[in-house]
C-alpha cells in the first residue's frame, strides 16, 4: 500500500517539471518527457481506479489519431528507404505525441492543470522578461555568453520567440483562471510584453507570423458579431504599424525578397533558399511516391537521390526539409499529410468540450502550429515540438477537468 501512497505523492511532479523545463532546458524538458511517460504507464497497469479515470481519453478525438499516426509510421518501418537507425530516430521522435493523452493520465483535477500551467507560465516569464531586458542592453550573468540573437536567452530565436507567442495567448486567454484579483491584470500585461518582445527585439520570422495569428483571434473573439469584420482587418494594421515602426521587422523582411529573388538566380545556400530549395524537391519525390510516401526517416536519403547525389550536410540538420506537411509527405505520401491535418482538426474539436477560455487557448495553439508548421518541421524538432505537445495536454487538462462531472471510482489497492 505504501508504494502506491508514494506514487500518488509524486504523481503530478513530471508534468510540472516539463512544464517549467521546455523554455529553460532542453536536457530537463528530455529527461521530464520520459518521465511523464513512464509514470502513465506505471499509473494505468498500477491501478485499476487509474484505468477507470483513463477511459475518459476514450471520448477524446486525439487519441486515436496520435495512435494512428505513430502506428503508420511504424508500419512504414518495413518500406522505409532510410537506414535501420534515422528510422528509428524519427519514430521516437514523434513519440512526443504521446506526451498529450500521458499528461491526462497523470493530472487528475483542475487544480494539478492549473499548476502545471503556472509553471510554465512562471518559466516562460522568466524568459521573456530576460530577453526584454537583454533587449535593452542590460548585462545579465545567467545568461550564456554565446546566442545566436541579443535578445536570445536559452533556446534559439526561432524556437523563443514562436513559444513567446504562444505564450502570449495563453496570458491573454488564461487570465481570469488564476486566483487573485490583479491576476487579470498581469495577465494582460504580460501578453502586450510577450508580443513587443517578438515583434521589436527578436528576428524570428516565424515568431512574427505566430504573433499575428494569436492577435487575429483573440481580436477576433473579443469583437461583438456585428464587429467580427473590423476585427479581422486589425491585426493587419497592428503588424503594417509595427512594420513601419520597427527596423528589425523592415530588415528580416527585406532578407525574405532578396533571398527569395537570389534563389530565382540558383542561390539556394540563404535560409529563404534552402527552405524553398528544400520544399521543391519533397514536392517532387512525393509525387513519385504519392501513397505510401518513402517510410520514416527517409528524407535525407531521397533528397540526395533527387538532387543527383548532392550532400545533405549544408542543411543544418541533414534530416527534415524545414517544413512539417511536406516531411510527412515523406514518411507517408499523401495519407501522411492527411493524418498531420487530422490531428489538428481532433485537437479543434476536442476543444469544442471546453469552457470558452480553455477553448479559445487551445484554438490558438493549434492556430499558431499549423502556421509555423508550413515553414518549420515543427512537431519532428525537440524542444518546440516537445512545447506544444505541453500546452495541448496541459489545456485539455484544465478544460476537461472543469466540464466533467466526477465518477464515482473505487479506492486505489495494490495490484
Amino acid at each position: 500500500m505504501s508504494r502506491f501512497c508514494g506514487l500518488r505523492a509524486v504523481r503530478p511532479w513530471p508534468v510540472y517539471l516539463l512544464a517549467a523545463s521546455v523554455p529553460l532546458s532542453m536536457a530537463a524538458t528530455s529527461i521530464a518527457k520520459v518521465t511523464i511517460l513512464l509514470t502513465a504507464l506505471v499509473l494505468l497497469l498500477a491501478s485499476p481506479a487509474v484505468r477507470m479515470r483513463a477511459s475518459a481519453l476514450d471520448g477524446l478525438k486525439l487519441v486515436p489519431v496520435v495512435l494512428l499516426m505513430l502506428a503508420c509510421l511504424a508500419l512504414s518501418l518495413t518500406w522505409t528507404v532510410a537506414n535501420a537507425q534515422e528510422a528509428l530516430i524519427t519514430l521516437v521522435k514523434y513519440g512526443k505525441l504521446l506526451v498529450i493523452p500521458a499528461i491526462l493520465v497523470v493530472l487528475r483535477t483542475r487544480k494539478e492543470a492549473l499548476t502545471a500551467m503556472g509553471c510554465y507560465l512562471a518559466a516562460q516569464a522568466f524568459v521573456v522578461l530576460t530577453s526584454v531586458f537583454l533587449g535593452l542592453g542590460a548585462p545579465l550573468p545567467w545568461v550564456p555568453a554565446v546566442r545566436n540573437s541579443v535578445a536570445t536567452v536559452y533556446s534559439s530565436y526561432l524556437d523563443q520567440s514562436i513559444m513567446t507567442a504562444g505564450f502570449a495567448a495563453m496570458c491573454w486567454h488564461l487570465r481570469k483562471e488564476f486566483t487573485g484579483k490583479q491576476a487579470a491584470r498581469w495577465g494582460a500585461l504580460f501578453a502586450v510584453l510577450a508580443i513587443f518582445n517578438v515583434v521589436v527585439q527578436l528576428p524570428g520570422r516565424s515568431g512574427y507570423l505566430a504573433c499575428f495569428v494569436v492577435l487575429a483571434l483573440a481580436l477576433f473573439w473579443m469583437a461583438p458579431a456585428r464587429g467580427r469584420l473590423p476585427a479581422m482587418l486589425a491585426p493587419f494594421l497592428l503588424m503594417g504599424i509595427a512594420y513601419a515602426f520597427s527596423p528589425q521587422i523592415q530588415q528580416r523582411v527585406a532578407e525574405v525578397e532578396a533571398e527569395t529573388a537570389s534563389y530565382a538566380h540558383g542561390n539556394v545556400m540563404t535560409s529563404s533558399g534552402l527552405r524553398l530549395f528544400y520544399w521543391k524537391t519533397s514536392f517532387q519525390a512525393i509525387v513519385e511516391r504519392p501513397l505510401t510516401g518513402y517510410g520514416a526517416g527517409s528524407w535525407a536519403h531521397e533528397f540526395k537521390r533527387v538532387n543527383s547525389g548532392r550532400d545533405t550536410s549544408f542543411s543544418g540538420t541533414g534530416g527534415n526539409p524545414h517544413q512539417e506537411y511536406l516531411l510527412w509527405g515523406m514518411h507517408l505520401g499523401v495519407p501522411g499529410i492527411l493524418l498531420l491535418l487530422g490531428f489538428f482538426s481532433s485537437v479543434i474539436l476536442d476543444g469544442r468540450r471546453l469552457p470558452m477560455a480553455e477553448r479559445h487557448g487551445l484554438w490558438s495553439v493549434v492556430a499558431v502550429l499549423a502556421t509555423v508548421c508550413l515553414f518549420n518541421s515543427t512537431l519532428y524538432d525537440a524542444l518546440i515540438g516537445d512545447y506544444f505537445c505541453m500546452l495541448i495536454g496541459v489545456l485539455l487538462a484544465i478544460g476537461l477537468h472543469r466540464v466533467e462531472a466526477p465518477k464515482a471510482i473505487p479506492r486505489e489497492v495494490p495490484a
